[in-house]
């Protein structure tokens, strides 16, 4: 009898490998993601509707598969596939993406060789997604919007919370280090991504077809 078959068969034991986390969360923010968990939860079910959320990411011209899309149920000992690492291109564009519950709002295209900053994050609000609102979501005019977004330093400018605020928009709060509580983040990017991984596209049209049919 092997030490493996006591380990294992005797007493249930398994090897576990260690999981990498992005922060160490002190007890100050655990408490502080435990207040804002606690002030969402104390709010009546109508204010869920009025949440809108919205953040940037680049969408590249080629994705790298994820491990788990690559799986394929074999039979023991069958060789394992091969995959060739593709090279990367510095093809890309920048979106932003707004949506809420009832469903998508709207997807801008950043220009080129433009970074968003506290400044085109104000003027996207104003002149990208205030227009889609009036358009898409009327009532909104009555009863603004509570924008969720991250930490990011754009997001977190005092301009642009100067401009919600003369807009009568509330900012829910996002404690710091909490990509979960972000459904961009945590939910939605990595959903649309997930249907054109692992795919070539030549031109940022190609690219921009791709996200929208996959939103």
């Amino acid at each position: 009898m092997t030490v493996l078959h006591v380990l294992k068969e005797r007493l249930g034991m398994r090897k576990i490998s260690s999981q990498w986390v992005l922060h160490d969360l002190t007890e100050t923010k655990k408490w502080l993601r435990y207040e804002a968990a606690r002030n969402h939860f104390e709010r009546n079910e109508t204010f869920l509707r009025r949440i809108i959320t919205q953040d940037e990411t680049w969408a590249k011209s080629y994705e790298r598969r994820m491990k788990r899309q690559s799986n394929e149920w074999r039979h023991c000992g069958s060789p394992r596939l091969s995959k060739v690492r593709q090279n990367p291109s510095n093809l890309k564009v920048m979106v932003i993406l707004v949506y809420d519950c009832d469903g998508f709002i709207l997807r801008h295209t950043v220009p080129r060789q433009q970074t968003v900053s506290e400044k085109y994050y104000c003027s996207s609000s104003e002149h990208n997604l205030r227009p889609a609102l009036r358009k898409k979501r009327r009532h909104f005019l009555q009863n603004p919007p509570i924008i969720l977004q991250d930490n990011a330093r754009p997001h977190a400018a005092q301009a642009v919370a100067d401009l919600f605020a003369r807009w009568g928009w509330e900012v829910l709060y996002h404690p710091p280090y909490s990509p979960n509580l972000s459904p961009c983040d945590f939910d939605f990017i990595p959903k649309m991504k997930e249907p054109f991984r692992g795919i070539r596209f030549r031109t940022v049209p190609e690219i921009l077809q791709a996200v929208d049919r996959s939103i």
